[in-house]
């Protein structure tokens, strides 16, 4: 399914539904906190799986080496991946506030008899200019790095995460792999 378009104007728009921008807009605060948590600290952005896949070894194999270069550069990577994801969140809540949605929140606030249907929320339409086309690619792509390390994947892409969050956590992973290759396909267009 193609989620986005090139509206005339050259911004790209994007077809979710309401759930699903929900769930964007959790993983990105989630991954801007994680980030932040990390902040200038050279040794936290070291110890986290996640950040280490994000933030790799300069130098391989040459510990003192990549230690050095990770403390000169972290801190404006990390800034850098931050920026890039409130741009994200920005539009998403933009979207929202867009969205006649508060008008269905309000209705499902209303207690509901059972013959009552339940109010279904109108899709969700992201408008993305130019400029924070980059940032989304950029912050899908820390997001589903930081997934495959939770997943524990391997490089040949096989998930090694047992238990009960595993099925939740691998179609997150493959639904924001749609979501990148469809963003990537409508601007490479």
């Amino acid at each position: 399914m193609t989620r986005f378009g090139l509206a005339d104007s050259g911004d790209l728009l994007g077809r979710f539904e309401p759930i699903e921008v929900d769930l964007l807009k959790l993983a990105v605060e989630q991954l801007v906190e994680m980030l932040e948590r990390a902040g200038e600290d050279v040794t936290v952005a070291s110890a986290d799986p996640a950040l280490r896949r994000m933030l790799p070894d300069a130098y391989p194999g040459d510990d003192e080496a990549t230690q050095e270069f990770r403390r000169f550069t972290a801190g404006d990577l990390i800034e850098a991946k931050v920026f890039n994801a409130r741009v994200v969140l920005a539009t998403l809540r933009a979207a929202l506030v867009d969205t006649p949605a508060a008008l269905v929140e309000e209705t499902a606030k209303t207690p509901r008899t059972r013959r009552q249907k339940p109010v279904p929320r109108t899709a969700v339409t992201l408008d993305i200019d130019p400029a924070a086309v980059q940032s989304w690619l950029r912050t899908l792509n820390d997001l589903r790095l930081t997934l495959a390390e939770r997943l524990i994947m391997s490089p040949d892409g096989r998930i090694q995460l047992e238990g009960e969050e595993e099925p939740f956590l691998r179609e997150l992973y493959e639904w924001l792999g749609m979501v990148q290759e469809s963003l990537i396909y409508t601007i490479d267009i």
